[in-house]
């Protein structure tokens, strides 16, 4: 029998992966994958359980899909991992909740089932049992301009507020040589920027007999001839000079660094667990901008973190403030369920909005202030979509700066060089210079 398949996705880019992989698993039995919005046979919600708003949004969707009466109704990934019987008292009506290790075989397990489905499944094995990186292959990135590389997945660092390690399990990498046939699975389908990810991206390798790291994923995809890539985001401390160096001589590579800091209190750091001080982010920042001059930084923080003082949020926003920080990724800290910092005394919730608004002000204000710094200036950028209602197209710079500008549906996937020539608001507009063609020489 061939279904109707409808997969919706939230959370990182690791689920996504995750998500598009199984959807090409689908299409090759001959099921046909819809919208979500669609009517279906099967929904499949790959959830997300890292923020609490996060798990509300996944408990909404497996709502809605079960309003639909379809035969089937799938919940997998963090927050079916962590919370599958809080999810089924919920929820009531039949659901099939697969832990990640089940994920992996979602297909197989389907297609055991008599459907429509009677009763609620319960399949979640514990993630401390995992040791392989699943790896999820992927001929094309359906509905993607850039291609996602999953080179790692799992976390081994046990942060107090992270709910991360008890969802997705201890670091696991995959081997080089099943990066490598990725990398060229997706040149060959003619993607031009592949962004590495990770659920803990710096840990990868380590786990590897013989051991790797990051160094290896430059290096290879440098040697496949990349046009352009980039790297998601990374912990202070595991960027080293020796990657800074070799990032600097890499043709592909794009001038864009993510970094966790959370926080810019040392106080606040130590309770989280981290294993760095506020000074070392400081130092990174600086030495990243002296190598990389137009690099594009960004940071994650979270806001209202249990027992975090007004001079505790005060040293943040001033560590933050001070630095040529790109934009920021504010998360109001919400406790998570397991976690040491769950049981704490928690900051009043409107404490946390204020003190989140304040981050997002001074992201908005960094952010114009970078887009500025462009004006002028001549970017290789990845055209990526149409845009109706500019009436326009948006491509991405090398140092992750969107941009506007008049084009044909041709260049959707092309890299073209555009001249940045006037700012709006939040929005930059540019005019086509010229454009290139790459082609795969790899395979």
């Amino acid at each position: 029998m061939r279904f109707r398949v409808a997969i919706a996705t939230l959370g990182c880019k690791v689920n996504q992966v995750e998500s598009a992989s199984l959807g090409e698993a689908f299409e090759r039995k001959g099921h046909k994958l819809v919208s979500f919005k669609e009517k279906a046979d099967i929904y499949i919600v790959n959830t997300c359980a890292v923020t609490a708003r996060a798990a509300y949004e996944s408990r909404q969707l497996i709502r809605r899909a079960l309003k639909k009466k379809p035969l089937l109704v799938v919940a997998c990934g963090c927050y079916a991992q962590v919370a599958g019987k809080e999810l089924k008292d919920l929820v009531k009506e039949p659901v099939l909740i697969l832990g990640q290790q089940e994920k992996a075989k979602l297909l197989e397990i389907i297609e055991s089932l008599s459907l429509p489905l009677e009763k609620t499944i319960i399949s979640v094995s514990d993630t401390r049992d995992l040791r392989v990186c699943e790896p999820y292959p992927l001929s094309r990135f359906l509905g993607h301009r850039r291609a996602f590389l999953r080179v790692q997945d799992g976390c081994s660092v046990f942060c107090s507020y992270c709910i991360v390690p008890y969802a997705r399990g201890p670091s696991r990498s995959l081997p080089l040589e099943e990066i490598r046939s990725q990398v060229r699975r997706y040149l060959a389908s003619g993607y031009k920027e592949i962004v590495v990810t990770g659920v803990h991206l710096g840990l990868y390798g380590r786990d590897l007999s013989p051991s790797r790291s990051l160094l290896d994923i430059v290096l290879l995809l440098e040697e496949l001839k990349v046009p352009r890539f980039r790297l998601s985001s990374l912990e202070p401390l595991e960027i080293s000079d020796e990657l800074l160096d070799l990032l600097a001589r890499a043709k592909g590579f794009c001038p864009h660094f993510h970094i966790s800091l959370q926080s810019g209190s040392d106080e606040v750091l130590k309770k989280m667990g981290r294993r760095y001080q506020a000074a070392d982010f400081k130092t990174l920042v600086e030495k990243i901008k002296k190598i990389f001059p137009e690099a594009a930084i960004g940071a994650d923080v979270i806001a209202g973190f249990p027992g975090e003082r007004e001079e505790d949020f005060a040293k943040t926003f001033a560590l933050l403030e001070s630095l040529p920080i790109s934009y920021l990724h504010v998360f109001p800290y919400s406790p998570r369920p397991g976690t040491k910092a769950a049981s704490w005394p928690q900051v009043p919730p409107d404490k946390i909005a204020a003190r989140a608004k304040k981050l997002q002000e001074l992201s908005k204000a960094k952010r114009k202030a970078f887009l500025r710094e462009q004006l002028g200036s001549e970017r290789e950028v990845l055209v990526l979509r149409y845009v109706k209602e500019q009436g326009l197209y948006e491509g991405l710079t090398r140092n992750y700066v969107s941009v506007f500008f008049e084009a044909d549906s041709s260049l959707l996937g092309e890299i073209a060089r555009v001249k940045i020539e006037r700012a709006v608001d939040s929005f930059l507009y540019g005019e086509i210079v010229r454009f290139f063609k790459f082609f795969c020489k790899c395979l």
